[in-house]
């Protein structure tokens, strides 16, 4: 499928569109208002070091409180958590346009940038965390793509604005058209449904287990160490060579101190042209080569830039390290959305974030070091080598995720097969299909096992895959479904307790359909909430199963 075809599958989703449309919004005001800020400080102290000050406390929010954003986006409706987040943006760029605007202290300034980027913690998870309910699976990586489509457009466009912004207007006007950003995200955003949050993130749980579950999740989760640590080194690179490349452009390569910004505008390009192939290497099972061979691309850009002061060498170096950076991070984002279970997905993305922000401010603060102690062409061999062979040393660690996705897309195939055959799914689209295949749990249970009770609560449907069950009310055997049948939408769909006990009657594979994922599918989908009275998500009744003892459709069961 081409780009422009696998893209628009993605924005014929409403919410999927709304959601992009948004994170458009808010990155095209965050790189406004970085230039901004920036531009703002220095011009008010003359300070290098105050500017180095409002890039640190601008960034290290995120540092610290990134799984704790992660926590809030699994354990809360994620659509309402980015709406507050825009909404507390908002009112703190009011604030500090109104701050700036009465020559208030830059400290002060600085302090609210700390504030806005603290409420902004918790957006990145929360995006990646609904992306694969909105889009399912298959959809994923075209999803994520644009996503960063549009953070490249935030970084080609924004600080230009900003520039313009401070240099025809006061400095307050900048801050208030990052408000005006902040604002039409939120409007954005309120369009979409609400989703349910996954069963076991909403548990009666304290916070603080909730945040050691993700950190947990992210450390034994497999893949996903490696895979955080080769964006880490990308994530290293870009940090240093925000002090590398503003030192090259004006030495090296003669182009003054506006010729940072034209190689971050190459960059921005060469991310921008990436848009043409992300949704193919997204879609590919190769996933540790392509991930391993994009990182090792743009850190050998610190290589490039020792061995040339050409600046056609130069751009064209900076724009294959911008494609590098962008297809790194959106296939490692992807297959780590992939292969994390739903339920977690928020803190391990939070985690993720915390993470590649620390090692971008890590890069910058020992970059300047090596510079004044070295030389730059030296700092350049030193950390673009380093970051290579880090990078490389991780691929050894990725091989099995290759065979993993591979597992996984044949999984998914099959899912939607048995899925779709079903009486419930008639008239289903593919997409619907695929998100529901997506949140699947594939369960094997030995004969014997209640997978519903009689009068306990509904909580998921379920599918056979081979083996057969028996339905039972008042202990009196009535039917037996074989594979191929699903069982367990009436109590779902009429919100009532389930009318019949069904038992496995020899060793089965069965699939587990988690009932709020099923609902929110089918009220996405026009044809079947046409045919089929679907409750609003939320209003199911709530009963006393304390005493029915573990059971499949009990969630807190937990497979052996």
């Amino acid at each position: 499928m081409s780009a422009h075809g696998a893209y628009r599958e993605v924005l014929e989703v409403r919410d999927a569109r709304a959601l992009i449309g948004a994170s458009a919004a808010s990155q095209l005001g965050n790189w406004l208002y970085n230039a901004a800020l920036l531009g703002y400080v220095y011009s008010s102290t003359g300070s290098a070091a105050w500017v180095g000050a409002a890039t640190i406390v601008r960034l290290l929010p995120y540092v610290l409180l990134g799984p704790v954003g992660g926590m809030i986006a699994d354990r809360y409706d994620r659509r309402r958590v980015l709406l507050v987040g825009d909404l507390l943006r908002l009112a703190t760029m009011l604030v500090l346009a109104a701050v700036i605007a009465a020559d208030g202290h830059v400290a002060i300034v600085i302090a609210l940038t700390a504030i806005a980027s603290a409420a902004g913690t918790a957006e990145r998870a929360s995006a990646m965390a609904l992306l694969p309910r909105m889009v399912g699976e298959a959809r994923l990586g075209a999803a994520n793509a644009l996503l960063h489509t549009v953070q490249d457009l935030g970084i080609v466009i924004g600080p230009a604005l900003g520039a313009v912004l401070l240099a025809v207007a006061e400095p307050s006007v900048a801050f208030l058209a990052n408000a005006a950003t902040f604002a039409i995200s939120a409007a954005l955003i309120s369009t979409m449904r609400p989703r349910p949050v996954p069963r076991a993130a909403r548990e009666d749980q304290h916070p603080i287990d909730q945040l050691r579950d993700g950190m947990r999740a992210t450390r034994t989760t497999p893949f996903i160490v490696p895979l955080f640590l080769v964006v880490a080194m990308v994530e290293f690179t870009y940090g240093a060579q925000t002090v590398q490349l503003v030192l090259y452009a004006e030495r090296s390569l003669d182009l003054g101190l506006s010729g940072y910004g034209y190689l971050l505008a190459a960059a921005g390009v060469g991310g921008l042209l990436s848009a043409l192939v992300n949704h193919r290497l997204t879609a590919s099972t190769k996933v540790s080569t392509i991930v391993t061979a994009t990182a090792v691309l743009f850190c050998a850009t610190q290589i490039a830039y020792a061995l040339t002061d050409e600046i056609v060498l130069a751009f064209v170096a900076t724009m294959l390290g911008g494609f590098g950076i962008v297809a790194c991070e959106v296939v490692a984002e992807t297959a780590a959305a992939r292969i994390t279970p739903p339920e977690t997905l928020g803190r391990v993305m939070g985690v993720f974030d915390a993470l590649s922000v620390a090692a971008m401010v890590l890069g910058a603060v020992l970059a300047p070091v090596l510079v004044n102690t070295t030389s730059l062409a030296t700092s350049l061999w030193v950390l673009g080598g380093a970051t290579i062979l880090i990078t490389l040393a991780c691929r050894a660690r990725l091989r099995g995720l290759d065979a993993l996705s591979k597992a996984r897309a044949d999984l998914l195939a099959e899912r939607v097969a048995a899925l779709e055959s079903l009486p419930i799914m008639v008239g289903a689209p593919r997409l619907v299909l695929e998100q529901i295949a997506s949140a699947t749990q594939k369960c094997p249970l030995p004969a014997g096992v209640d997978v519903v009770v009689q009068g306990a609560p509904a909580h998921a449907y379920y599918v056979i895959l081979d083996g057969s069950v028996v339905v039972s009310r008042d202990g009196d055997p009535i039917a037996q479904l074989a594979a191929g049948t699903g069982f367990g939408e009436r109590g779902l769909i009429d919100a009532a307790p389930r009318n019949a006990t069904v038992t496995t009657d020899t060793a089965s594979t069965i699939l587990r359909i988690d009932g709020d994922v099923l609902l929110d599918a089918l009220l996405s989908s026009p044809t079947l909430s046409s045919a089929i009275d679907v409750p609003t998500p939320g209003t199911r009744a709530q009963f006393d199963d304390s005493d029915n003892g573990a059971f499949v459709d009990d969630p807190t069961w937990r497979p052996a």
